[in-house]
This record gives structure tokens, C-alpha cells and sequence, in this order.
């Protein structure tokens, strides 16, 4: 089995900062198979703040203690800890410094366990698997308009116009104890799963643009098109995507 990632960050035509923040694994890195979108929020940049913090944090805690991960329970209790071990980070140096205050992120995470694909997610970023030209959102949004749209307040084409669009109901940092969900993924030959912030899908319909997937020839270039969309379709927020295209030579015969 093979990965293969690509990622693209932009704070977009609006903002002066980019209060999002990734990581994909590189020849550099020491954690391989993980790959992670988070998107800030605070006055005085403490969003980037926040949103850094949980990612090296992550980081830091799988290098200590991936090794000896044998089945996908351990993997699920890993990913767990580290996401609470990286909100408690956050909420004490919101607690410690006055300019940090009320500072938070989104996040959502992919790791990669022989063929599954192990997500965590808090917030409104976005886990998507993208198989067969046919596009699926695997998380759900811990969102203020999700809430109105599942008990029936709005309807799904009101959501993007929602003047409370960007309330989200659960944070990194912003409590002591954070509630992350998690989903695990069977994965088959060629799939890819995509991560991004908000700003990507506020002006990018994946579904719409599921040939890009198919008739570009490098992540790269995927992921470069999939945020050139997202600027070009008014930049608001900024705007982040992360690729991880599976391969499995076992399944290509």
C-alpha cells in the first residue's frame, strides 16, 4: 500500500492572516500517515496561535507514542488522548495569557492504519472521501446552521447564507474537556480523502467539481485548483485543503 499528499493554504482576499494550519506527513517528518486541517479563531491572532498549537501538539504526542499500535482500538484511544491532550494545551494558555483569551480551533485529523482511515473532528472542518467520481462528506459539522438544518429550522439552501453561518458549537480550547467525534473509514484502491476549512466548501462545491479529482494529473495540481476555486469564487475566509490519495497494488489486478 501507498500515500501520496498534497496540501494547499491561502488566507484569501479578505484577511491579512492565515489562521489556518496543517500538516502533511514530508520526507522531514517523523509522523508518517497523518494528515490534519485546523482553522483558528481569537482576537489578536491568537486563532494561528491556537490553531499551531494543536497541531504540534498532536504531533508531538503521536511521536512519543505510535509505537506499538497493533490493532485499531489502540489507534481510536491514540487519536482520542492526543486531541484532549492538545485542547488542555490551548485552554491553559488561554486561561494564562489575557491576549489569548477565549482563543479555540477547529480540527480535524486522518490517520492511516493499514487500509482504514481514522478521523477525528472538532468543529466545522471537513472530512470528505472521494471514490468512483462520487463525492462523501464523512463528518458532520458542529455547527450553530447544522443544528437549525437537522431539527428542521432551515433548509439546506439556506445554510450557506445563514447570518450566523459561522457559529460553531464545539472548539479546541475553549474548555477544559473537549467531545471529538471519530469515524473510521474502509478504504479501497485510488480513494482520497480530502480535509479542508470552511473556506474551501463556503465557494466550492466538491460534487460539482469531481472531475478535477479525475483529469488532473498530480495531487498538486488538485489541490492548487481546489483553492484557485475557492479564491476566485470570493476568498472570504482563509482557505486550506489537504489530499491523501491511496493506493493498493493488491486491488489493481
Amino acid at each position: 500500500m501507498e500515500w501520496v499528499f498534497s496540501a494547499y493554504s491561502h488566507p484569501g482576499k479578505v484577511r491579512k492572516s492565515n489562521e489556518d494550519y496543517f500538516y502533511i506527513p514530508t520526507g522531514q517528518t517523523a509522523v508518517k500517515n497523518l494528515i490534519m486541517v485546523a482553522d483558528g479563531m481569537g482576537g489578536h491572532n491568537a486563532g494561528d496561535i491556537a490553531s499551531r498549537m494543536v497541531v504540534d501538539s498532536i504531533l508531538e504526542y503521536y511521536n512519543e507514542n505510535i509505537d506499538g499500535l497493533t490493532s485499531l482500538e489502540q489507534v481510536k484511544d491514540l487519536l482520542m488522548r492526543a486531541i484532549q491532550d492538545a485542547n488542555e494545551k490551548v485552554y491553559h494558555q488561554s486561561m494564562a495569557c489575557a491576549e489569548y483569551e477565549g482563543m479555540g480551533t477547529t480540527l480535524t485529523l486522518a490517520y492511516f492504519y493499514d487500509n482504514m482511515a481514522c478521523i477525528g473532528h472538532v468543529g466545522d472542518s471537513c472530512a470528505y472521501l472521494i471514490r468512483d467520481r462520487s463525492v462523501k462528506k464523512i463528518t458532520r459539522d458542529h455547527s450553530l446552521v447544522q443544528e437549525l438544518l437537522e431539527n428542521g429550522s432551515i433548509t439546506q439552501d439556506e445554510v450557506n447564507t445563514h447570518p450566523q453561518k459561522n457559529v460553531i458549537t464545539r472548539a479546541l480550547g475553549t474548555g477544559i474537556f473537549v467531545n471529538a467525534d471519530y469515524y473510521e473509514i474502509n478504504l479501497k484502491h485510488n480513494d482520497i480523502i480530502l480535509l479542508c476549512t470552511d473556506g474551501l466548501v463556503n465557494h466550492v462545491n466538491l460534487a460539482d467539481n469531481i472531475e478535477l479529482f479525475y483529469s488532473l494529473a498530480s495531487l498538486d495540481e488538485i489541490t492548487l485548483a481546489l483553492g484557485k476555486k475557492a479564491l476566485d469564487g470570493g476568498g472570504i475566509d482563509n482557505v486550506t485543503v489537504v489530499v491523501a490519495k491511496y493506493s493498493c497494488t493488491a486491488e489493481k489486478r
